[in-house]
């Protein structure tokens, strides 16, 4: 029997490592992580690391033998899939004679390069209808960084800074939330139909059961102290607004919630059912907004090619992308620009492999009277491969961050008064001061993994909607992606963890 335990063990551990290859892949040198390296297994078939270097590969569904590693700044190796051990495959660093560099027969600068670039899209990326598997990721998180009301004159009876104090603590600081969907996507950079495979909702329903509680306390506060013969004057700085105690009654009025004990498994089925609806919806719009983000097209944020003047362009070297060399170019702004990063372009065709950006400024901002907006965060990369049979390029991996800032510094007295007392009629007083500063940032992420080509006819014969197997946690599961090459989930979606325990809403 103990023998049998031993045989069955050792089986399902070899198994298991055929179902699954799991790695970290490092710099040879520093040992430090080599993020969004492309770990290719098949003709236009691969995935990608995360940012934090890891990989997983579902060998069982492609009978893998080897894998190509590549990132851009190292050589290329090429391993069998027995060969990998520990989970860690380090990246040796490239060295590049200039010698062996393809060089035209004069030295280019930076802007003819980044020229000849633009002037070779056509020739260089692939616009034709093509099937691609991929894997979609957006993540959220909204940031509270200052919430706070500071009384400094109250009249009222309960309102006072401690009740302000507790209402700042019972707002939600931190608030992450994950939507991750694995499908198969038909066309081209300018049309797009989207099939759903499967998808999961890392959904964080922060609790503001206590933050509830104290606004309705400082609304019956408020309510129990007017009376009938008299009304609010509410104002911040030069504005304000007038309340009478029927309208105060009125706002109180609200429809009767229905708790989650009250639904009905029809309504639950319902509520499902939009929810997977909406999920599709908003994937479809948010891969076609990034495929229609392209570098080269006209009126996308990212302007260092239709606005070319406003930039510096310089040549910074050379390194390796696979076989291809290619130049390293930085871009930062001349005229009121508004990004700076670099790019990777393949010497021989001109193709650009890789970008790099990020703002050095807000995109937009507004301050009026105390109150402030701005977009302060758009960033992000493109990640391109050539297909060596057909020397067009693919798109392999798309990412964009954007993120803005919402703040308040203002004044805030409430004041009663009565309708009726003439001369003076104030009868209570609050003067407080709100200073708010909250920031939201949104993160895009599109892994194409493997892409073929498909006619006219196959395009449009794909279905516009298909049922999909779809669930929401409260808690990262691991389990729920076993068997799906998709891009490694980072610490932070790992760590996710909702309020409450790890059972699933649906």
């Amino acid at each position: 029997m103990r023998f049998i335990v031993l045989l069955l063990s050792l089986l399902l551990f070899q198994y298991s490592n055929a179902q699954e290859i799991t790695a970290v892949v490092l710099d040879a040198n520093t040992r430090q992580p080599v993020p969004y390296a492309t770990i290719q297994y098949g003709p236009n078939q691969g995935v990608i690391t995360n940012d934090e270097g890891r990989f997983s590969l579902i060998n069982s569904r492609h009978n893998i033998e080897n894998i190509t590693i590549s990132s851009l700044g190292y050589s290329s190796v090429t391993l069998e899939v027995k060969e990998i051990k520990n989970e860690i495959i380090y990246l040796p660093t490239s060295n590049i004679e200039l010698k062996n560099v393809f060089l035209t027969n004069k030295n280019l600068t930076g802007r003819e390069i980044i020229k000849k670039a633009k002037d070779n899209v056509n020739n260089n990326y692939n616009f034709d209808l093509s099937h691609k598997k991929f894997f979609f990721r957006e993540s959220n998180v909204n940031h509270v960084r200052r919430f706070d009301f500071l009384v400094e004159k109250s009249t009222f009876p309960e309102l006072d800074q401690d009740l302000m104090r507790r209402i700042s603590e019972n707002i939600p600081k931190y608030n992450d939330s994950y939507k991750e969907v694995l499908g198969d996507f038909y066309g081209n950079y300018e049309k797009q139909k989207i099939q759903v495979i499967k998808a999961a909702n890392l959904h964080n329903p922060q609790s503001t059961e206590g933050l509830t509680e104290l606004t309705d306390k400082l609304e019956r506060i408020l309510k129990d102290n007017i009376k009938e013969d008299s009304f609010l004057r509410i104002k911040s700085g030069i504005l304000g607004v007038k309340m009478d105690a029927e309208e105060l009654e009125l706002g109180k009025k609200e429809e009767k919630k229905i708790t989650a004990e009250e639904r009905t498994e029809e309504q639950i089925e319902k509520d499902r059912l939009q929810t997977q609806k909406n999920l599709k919806t908003s994937t479809t719009n948010r891969v076609g907004k990034l495929m229609k983000s392209m570098f080269w097209n006209e009126g996308i944020q990212l302007d260092i090619f239709s606005k070319s003047n406003k930039y510096n362009f310089n040549v910074e070297g050379y390194t390796q992308m696979g076989n291809d060399m290619v130049y390293v170019i930085s871009f930062e702004p001349k005229r009121g620009a508004d990004f700076k990063g670099k790019m990777y372009v393949n010497t021989m065709d001109y193709g650009i492999h890789r970008i790099d950006y990020v703002n050095m400024k807000p995109l937009k901002q507004f301050r009026l009277l105390g109150i402030s907006t701005a977009d302060d965060i758009y960033r992000g990369k493109m990640t391109f491969s050539k297909n060596e049979a057909t020397g067009k390029y693919n798109p392999v991996y798309i990412e964009r961050e954007t993120g803005e800032s919402f703040g308040i510094n203002r004044p805030l007295t409430i004041i009663e008064r009565n309708k009726n007392v003439k001369g003076k009629r104030k009868q209570n007083e609050l003067d407080m001061n709100i200073k708010i500063n909250v920031g939201q940032v949104n993160k895009l992420q599109l892994v194409i993994y493997e892409s073929s080509a498909i006619g006219a006819m196959d395009y449009s014969s794909q279905l516009a909607s298909a049922p999909f197997e779809y669930e929401t946690f409260k808690v990262y599961n691991p389990e729920f992606w076993k068997g799906y090459n998709i891009i490694e989930p980072n610490a932070a979606i790992k760590a996710f963890t909702a309020l409450e325990s790890n059972d699933k809403l649906y």
